[in-house]
């Protein structure tokens, strides 16, 4: 007798899974064709943090690169106001997508405060709309070519960021702090967020740090405490900038003329060049040609699920240009300790890690040392693993260790 399901859920739960497999797709498609993802955001509000993203955003558009700026703190977006458009709406392309307004010619912005009929509107949204208009944000804005999106997360660790890192692994993260205790606690968080999702963090920005009296020309300690110092330090992070709270900053952000503030946002200078150094770091080692891929095998030659535990691994040689493996040498790993074999990886050259599972401490190791890691990784032959990785069509699922 054929199988039959009366209730009709069958069909609507293949609909939904095709559905979901055509948006993945589709975001995919988009983030393919922007170079840099740097996601800015603080686990403390009110110290800056969408100033610094918008500033950050201007400067590199000056610099002459094509830039995107996100602003997906859905609850309190603020993009709007810093560049005068509060009363502006995206339009439509031809494709039926949102067209992301300009106010640069090389830099474009998407808001859902560009959404509401009133900026006195709130919105009370769980996760999974928060989740949706996030994806929305990425697969039906009309983006085009990016050498970066700057994303502007809300304070925190919630849906937003997560769901951020989730969609753009190859994101790199920058941490907005002020001096005192009370922002460095909260900010913190942020730094373990950040590891255990296997982030790159670029660095620690530490805002109004001091303030420049307009009378005497004094500089004036505005909090106690030595907060982007210390988090640098505590966590072995870069401290990119120490920020001033600039006077005619805010003047011109409150009248909407962020962009307009070219003398003012030279204080982020360390920061560009901060972010464009990791940029070109990374890309010097994926532009290799020849590169070496590392995959964890288990006692079946097949992708190890518990990186850390793996009897040996796979170092293959690989031609980027012409897609093919060159060679293939199996290794042993030293003993399983804490650090250990990450560091193993990084001094016998890995390239890039294909894996099953990888915990968020060994993934941090490796992206400190431009290991490119990729997770989530099944299959039985090696040979075509590495292959599909080359031609940009390897299948991954969760990744499939946590620990």
């Amino acid at each position: 007798m054929a199988n039959s399901c009366s209730t009709g859920s069958c069909g609507a739960n293949q609909n939904q899974d095709f559905e979901r497999m055509i948006k993945d797709a589709q975001i995919q498609e988009t983030l393919s064709k922007i170079k840099n993802k740097v996601v800015v955001l603080s686990g403390k509000g009110g110290v800056g943090k969408s100033t610094v993203a918008a500033g950050i955003a201007v400067s590199l558009a000056m610099e002459g690169y094509q830039v995107g700026l996100m602003d997906v703190d859905v609850h309190g977006p603020t993009i709007p106001n810093l560049f005068g458009l509060t009363n502006a709406r995206p339009g439509l392309s031809p494709a039926e997508k949102l067209v992301p307004l300009k106010v640069l010619p090389n830099l474009k912005l998407i808001s859902i405060g560009f959404l509401l009929q009133s900026q006195k509107d709130a919105l009370i949204w769980r996760g999974p709309l928060k989740i949706g208009l996030i994806e929305q944000f990425i697969y039906d804005v009309e983006w085009e070519n990016l050498d970066y999106l700057i994303v502007d997360c809300p304070p925190g660790t919630g849906d937003e960021p997560l769901t951020i890192f989730q969609l753009m692994k190859d994101a790199q993260a920058i941490l907005v702090t002020t001096p005192q205790n009370v922002s460095v606690i909260d900010v913190e968080k942020s730094v373990t967020f950040c590891e255990k999702m296997g982030v790159k963090i670029t660095g620690i920005i530490e805002n109004m740090a001091k303030l420049k009296c307009p009378e005497c020309g004094k500089e004036i300690k505005i909090f106690p405490g030595r907060g982007g110092e210390k988090i640098a330090e505590d966590f072995n992070l870069k401290l990119l900038a120490s920020l001033p709270l600039s006077h005619s900053l805010i003047e011109k952000a409150d009248k909407g003329e962020l962009h307009k503030a070219v003398k003012e946002l030279e204080m982020l200078k360390p920061v560009i060049e901060g972010i464009i150094e990791e940029t070109k770091a990374r890309d010097l080692k994926l532009d290799k040609r020849i590169i070496k891929i590392a995959i964890p095998l288990d006692e079946n030659d097949k992708p190890s699920a518990h990186f850390g535990h793996a009897p040996k691994f796979a170092f293959v040689t690989a031609d980027r240009e012409k897609k093919v493996v060159v060679s293939r040498e199996d290794k042993t790993p030293p003993p399983h300790e804490p650090n250990v074999i990450p560091q193993w990886l990084a001094d016998n050259e890995a390239d890039v890690l294909l894996t099953g599972g990888i915990g968020p401490k060994a993934e941090t190791i490796l992206n400190n040392n431009k290991v490119v890691v990729i997770k989530g990784v099944t299959g039985d032959n090696i040979e075509k693993i590495v292959t599909d990785y080359l031609n940009g069509s390897l299948q991954t699922q969760e990744n499939m260790c946590d620990h």
